[in-house]
């Protein structure tokens, strides 16, 4: 078993046979992008967003250089919303994340549909990358490809973000008249990303979390849209959400994905109960804080928690959301050592085996 690779480790989980992995993988289905990284692979931002080889080069950098299990593409949160017209500044000048220049969308008809959505935006640039990338990590290292779906596209991106909320409790009607009229859109984004080659897709949905809206409000407004783009995709889902889950992991767990996600802010004990009541056993990823444990370390501090989480239960250690731009590689690199170290063999093949154990 200790010939597995990532690719095998990662998918396994994804499929429900965690019992047939040699460890517990360590990924990160959010952001994959670093300043360092950039300077490893000469693929800066705003570059990397736009051409595909640079795009490939920089996504597959943490595979590369630290052994992390995935590769993820793209780096940006507003791929979707430039697809229905939003204008992005990709910030020429400083390494930063693009962001939109003005909330343009007050109504229905404000939307901008592409004629062809393979071709809008950056997104002939990530299928492309993603065919490079499948060319080269094809069944050695699983591809993810994240769309951030309606609910925070439209609240976070596409219109302001206080008259988003005031809408939903206002006139709910009207969001779920926007969520309807794109949902297409992101099911076809997520289809050219799978006709690509991507292994899996992430919907990262960070506006959902309980840190924005309540529990009743993500079952309204969120779930029904993530559970038709699931449905609809042939590959294993992976529902991110950053920011605290606390009171939706179970609804989470609901919307249908392969796995899920949670940051700091849910303790993994809590969402694995939670988790169990509604889909036993369902693949729980996370939750190192991408900032106050991975970015900032110390090397020792990460073993920790490393350590920790994996005592807890996780089934692959990750980051909740991004990796912060200025962290280390050698804090990637100890995440994923440590990951190895203490996920070897994974804690739920040392429970089975003790339990033999004791019968025999």
């Amino acid at each position: 078993m200790s010939s597995m690779n990532s690719y095998e480790r990662v998918m396994k989980i994804l499929l429900g046979k965690r019992e047939e992995v040699d460890r517990v993988p360590c990924v990160n289905f959010a952001s994959v992008a670093t300043v360092d990284f950039m300077k490893a692979t000469d693929s800066f931002w705003p570059a990397a967003h736009k051409e595909p080889t640079k795009m490939a080069k920089l996504s597959s950098a943490a595979h590369r250089l630290c052994g992390l299990d995935n590769i993820t593409v793209p780096f940006s949160t507003v791929v979707e919303a430039e697809v229905l017209g939003a204008v992005i500044d990709y910030r020429e000048d400083k390494i930063r994340w693009p962001s939109i220049k003005e909330f343009r969308v007050k109504d229905l008809s404000d939307l901008k549909f592409p004629e062809d959505v393979a071709k809008a935006g950056t997104v002939p640039v990530i299928t492309e990358a993603i065919k490079l990338l499948k060319e080269e990590f094809g069944g050695e290292v699983p591809i993810n490809a994240y769309l951030v779906p309606p609910f925070t596209s439209l609240s976070s991106y596409l219109m302001d973000t206080i008259s988003f909320l005031k809408c939903l409790i206002k006139d709910p009607e009207k969001i779920h008249a926007l969520c309807k009229a794109v949902l297409d859109i992101y099911v076809e984004i997520a289809e050219l990303y799978q006709e690509a080659g991507a292994d899996i897709i992430t919907l990262h949905e960070m506006g959902a979390s309980n840190d924005n809206i309540s529990p009743d409000h993500f079952d309204e407004f969120v779930k029904p849209y993530l559970k038709k783009i699931i449905s609809r995709l042939s590959v294993p889902t992976v529902l991110n959400i950053c920011g605290s889950a606390v009171k939706i992991a179970d609804k989470m767990a609901e919307c249908g994905s392969s796995a899920i996600v949670v940051d700091e802010r849910t303790p993994i004990r809590e969402a694995r109960k939670m988790v169990d009541r509604v889909r036993p056993r369902l693949p729980l990823v996370g939750n190192l804080s991408a900032y106050w444990v991975v970015h900032l370390g110390p090397v020792e501090k990460i073993r920790e928690a490393v350590s920790r989480i994996i005592g807890e239960g996780v089934d692959m250690v990750s980051p909740g959301c991004d990796f912060w731009l200025e962290t280390p590689t050698e804090h990637i690199t100890a995440l994923v050592e440590a990951t190895k170290e203490f996920g070897t063999p994974p804690l739920w093949l040392k429970g089975e085996t003790s339990h033999k154990e004791a019968a025999g």
